[in-house]
């Protein structure tokens, strides 16, 4: 590794996101980081996202615009193409902080021994007053698969840890970021977190997480089953039992509610479950984003 700058890959795949791609890339670019390789895949985009990325070819390292099999597939192909010591994906609507290389790279320096560095990231929604920030600490790594509080723009990784083919599942669609942080778990790959707020992930209507719902926890429970080997697994009850609600909660944010059916509820199943599966790890499995 450089003393200095450590050579940083971040893969852009893109879809028909003219109208936010320019923002992403610019995000990029005004890091004014010195060992950067920008990886653009266009997923052979019918709007002016083509035209966007020409602009940029400059500082592009490397891009392409073809069919490919949908988002997992594109972030795949720029994985293949990246010679950085530290990679991560950016989605071609979320940008990256002013500064935010500059403190992934001296956190990895600071902390030669991180295989993972993963910061904080601002949640933005179309209403503001949603807005919040995920912050991830050891608790978050502690109890995957059960918690998802790791946000994907704001973790960095060592090229190295990416030794498997592929590198991200393809049948997997939505929580490929999620498959990947139990995958370096079980690798006992060292995460080191930082306060920093490096991201913003940006939802709008059309956002494919903003539109997933239940598919994403389709996608969830999968990734469970697979590290987590249990004769009933705890999603089974967590849909039966608790997930109904949960939607609901989504679309019912009052403290009315709250206080008089849904915490009350959500705690009698959570006493019922603890002594099979653990108090931590039942209550803090919650599916509620994604309704």
């Amino acid at each position: 590794m450089s003393p200095e700058h450590p050579t940083i890959s971040i893969v852009v795949p893109n879809y028909n996101g003219g109208a936010t791609i320019e923002a992403t890339l610019r995000s990029l670019i005004d890091q004014q980081y010195p060992h950067l390789e920008i990886l653009v895949v266009d997923g052979g985009s019918t709007d002016r996202s083509v035209e966007v990325i020409r602009r940029f070819e400059p500082h592009i390292t490397w891009w392409v615009s073809e069919k490919d099999s949908g988002q997992t597939h594109a972030i795949n192909k720029g994985f293949a193409r990246a010679t950085g010591e530290i990679v991560n994906w950016l989605c071609s609507d979320d940008v990256l902080l002013p500064g935010a290389l500059h403190t992934i790279a001296r956190a990895f320096q600071e902390h030669p021994g991180a295989d993972v560095v993963a910061g904080a990231c601002k949640l933005c929604y179309p209403d503001p007053r949603r807005n919040r920030f995920d912050i991830p600490t050891p608790l978050s790594v502690e109890l995957l698969p059960c918690l998802i509080r790791i946000p994907q723009q704001s973790c960095f990784y060592r090229r190295s840890l990416l030794n498997r083919s592929p590198v991200l599942d393809e049948r997997l669609h939505y929580a490929m970021d999620f498959e990947l942080w139990n995958y370096f778990v079980a690798c006992g790959a060292k995460w080191h977190f930082i306060p920093n707020v490096l991201a913003e992930m940006r939802f709008s209507d059309g956002n494919k997480t903003a539109a997933g719902g239940v598919k994403i926890t389709r996608e969830i429970e999968d990734v469970y089953k697979r590290y987590v080997k249990e004769r009933v697994p705890l999603t089974f009850w967590h849909r039966l039992l608790r997930y109904p609600l949960e939607r609901v909660r989504r679309r019912h944010r009052g403290k009315l509610f709250g206080f008089l059916i849904y915490y009350p509820y959500q705690c009698t199943i959570i006493l019922l479950l603890s002594p099979f599966y653990g108090f931590r790890r039942v209550r803090w499995m919650c599916w509620t984003e994604f309704g």
